[in-house]
């Protein structure tokens, strides 16, 4: 019993780990750098929007693969982290920046 409670946490702080990691990564290059807009420049204009909602979904769902083999555990990160995304880019940070 004990250990398969600390086999969930385990994965629970893995999963919260990756979602706040990949948000902080996709955050800096995206916002604070200008990476991220330079692969604009390169991309095709109907590829633009795709890149930005779910490129930090796809990062989020490479790095949980190496701590579950469970795919409905790596797409419910990686879901749960686009829509995070969506929501810090177009609701928090402007609201930090206009403040």
């Amino acid at each position: 019993m004990t250990e398969n409670l600390q086999k969930i946490l385990k994965e629970i702080i893995a999963a919260i780990s990756v979602i706040a990691g990949t948000i902080a990564i996709y955050h800096v290059l995206a916002i604070q750098t200008n990476i991220l807009s330079s692969f604009f420049k390169h991309l095709p204009y109907v590829l633009r929007p795709p890149f930005v909602l779910f490129s930090p979904g796809i990062l989020a769902a490479i790095m949980y693969r190496l701590f579950t083999k469970n795919t409905a555990k790596i797409l419910l990160v990686s879901i749960i982290t686009i829509v995070l995304w969506i929501y810090w880019f177009s609701a928090i940070y402007p609201a930090l920046i206009y403040n």
